[in-house]
């Protein structure tokens, strides 16, 4: 099995990780801002929140896991639902619901702390018995499945201020940019790594030029709104001290949450608790597939090492102080997972510098202002690509592990995994769109994710079905290692002979230089006696 290695994090970082950065930043972006954007709470926050938290998981997990954790939409009910949009923003209203929420997430954090001492002490091993390839399989196919029809909804056919062909070319564009890089690039080159970002700058490039075309502008700030917009852009005042939100906005963003108020004891701290902490469990099983999706995807077991006790700290530590800064949960990102399919690059250093570049774009105002005229369509257009990869990566894991499907219990687990998964993620999304409740499965005020519900429903199944035939050798060696892609990209082995040979090089270089301080100096010209 693939032991995961923690890759230096060396000094100075490149250009290229720079952009390996940018990649995952973009990719994370669409969603981390939505949740507080529909939450009526801080993007500028949402985004530092992000960024500190994945820092957080980072290093818990021991510098192994390239994981980031974004804004969780599990949440978002009952975030809409204590802090809401009739609450003015900084308001004492709004300070008091986000203070409750806040109290609530750090609860929700301690849930996860708890689990993952429990799994520490009960061992790995066993949780990774409720996770074989006719588990893990079809709950990574449904993450992407559930995924792709809410970035049509939401980013492609939802658009309503401009021709549809618009809409539609331009996700096409975004895409097919994506697929021919992946497909013709030199599998050594630099821009097999960066398909996504190229995806994005000719999606934009290509909004752009129709948007001065008739039927309606894609370009939300530049172009439709450009006379009271244009200032954003202003790049000679974009670093003074009245451009950052940190010292901009110091007596309302700030000063609440470091100079921390607790809020009265009453109905909004009780219904932030009882509609926010149960989540933690929901938002817990969502963790497993998201790293068990990760770990196919790298082609490494993350839940053995560096732990998935780790993992679980590292997200609920993150969430805790998410609520903290006064931004929402945080929760690992099947989105970052999909560019790491898409790359074949894992370094988890490149989340690492996503994760400073979020928190920088969290603080400065130009930067959210040039982010906010990214057309929707071209990130549906990218989530095409990705989501599909995750799907896909799913596939693999029932085909590596060689499942027989002509074995009733796998043909049964699998099949009403699927079944469930997509078929509550559809009705989810009809929720979603027309605001009715009743089209998703709900316990009070709490929504269940058709993934947790998925993952729970393939574990049951899993556990109380009888295999109709024994397994036969070459059918167990597969399922020990289905878990985990076990034969990784050239560009993975690649990456991890270079850091192999980086760490040897500068260790050789520090003896060198220690024997040669312990040497003594000899003079030149001939020895005495000579």
């Amino acid at each position: 099995m693939s032991k995961s290695k923690r890759l230096p994090l060396k000094f100075p970082i490149t250009g290229k990780d720079f952009v390996f950065g940018f990649q995952h930043m973009f990719a994370m972006l669409g969603a981390t801002i939505t949740v507080p954007i529909f939450a009526n709470m801080s993007i500028a926050m949402a985004m530092i929140a992000a960024g500190i938290g994945t820092i957080i998981f980072y290093f818990i997990a021991k510098r192994k896991v390239p994981v980031f954790l974004g804004s969780s939409f599990a949440f978002l009910p009952a975030l809409i639902a204590v802090v809401g949009p009739d609450k003015e923003m900084y308001s004492a209203a709004w300070q008091e619901a986000v203070a409750s929420v806040a109290i609530a997430l750090v609860l929700a954090g301690l849930v996860y702390v708890i689990l993952a001492i429990i799994i520490k002490f009960v061992g790995v091993q066993k949780v990774k018995k409720l996770f074989p390839a006719i588990v893990v399989g079809p709950v990574v196919l449904v993450i992407g499945m559930i995924l792709a029809p809410k970035a049509f909804q939401s980013n492609i056919i939802g658009q309503t201020d401009f021709e549809a062909w618009k809409s539609w070319t331009t996700a096409i564009v975004t895409a097919l940019t994506m697929i021919l890089v992946n497909a013709y690039a030199k599998p050594k080159s630099f821009l097999k790594v960066i398909p996504v970002l190229l995806g994005f700058a000719a999606g934009y490039v290509y909004a752009f030029i129709i948007s001065f075309l008739p039927g309606g502008s894609l370009m939300s700030y530049m172009i439709s709104d450009a006379a009271g917009h244009f200032s954003h852009f202003d790049f000679g005042q974009a670093f003074s001290a009245e451009r950052i939100i940190i010292f901009q906005h110091i007596g309302q963003e700030f000063s609440f949450y470091l100079g921390f108020s607790s809020p009265t004891f009453g109905t909004t701290l009780v219904s932030a608790i009882l509609m926010i902490v149960p989540l933690a469990i929901v938002t817990f099983m969502e963790h497993l597939g998201d790293i068990s999706a990760n770990s196919t995807v790298c082609g490494q077991d993350f839940m053995v090492d560096p732990g998935l006790h780790r993992t679980v700290m590292g997200d609920g530590i993150a969430t805790a102080v998410s609520g903290l800064l006064g931004g929402p949960a945080n929760t690992t990102y099947g989105e970052n997972t999909a560019v790491l399919a898409i790359t074949k690059n894992y370094n988890p250093r490149n989340i690492f510098i996503a994760a400073c570049l979020a928190i920088v774009f969290g603080m400065f105002t130009v930067f959210a202002d040039f982010l906010a005229t990214i057309p929707a369509p071209v990130i549906g257009g990218a989530s095409i690509v990705l989501y599909g990869m995750i799907s896909a990566s799913g596939l693999r894991t029932l085909v590596d592990s060689k499942v027989d499907f002509n074995n009733t219990k796998n043909l049964i687990v699998v099949s009403v995994t699927l079944a469930i998964g997509l078929g509550m993620g559809a009705m989810s999304l009809i929720g979603d769109v027309t605001g009715n409740t009743i089209y998703k499965v709900m316990i009070g005020d709490v929504e269940i994710s058709p993934l947790a519900i998925a993952t729970i429903v393939a574990i049951l199944l899993n556990l109380i079905i009888p295999n109709s035939k024994e397994p036969t050798e070459e059918q167990e060696r597969a399922e020990d290692n289905a878990f985990v892609n076990l034969a990784p990209s050239a560009a993975d082995i690649e990456l991890d002979k270079l850091a192999e040979e980086n760490a040897e090089r500068m260790e050789q270089q520090e003896r060198e230089k220690a024997e040669l301080s312990a040497s003594p100096q000899k003079p030149e010209g001939p020895e005495n006696g000579e």
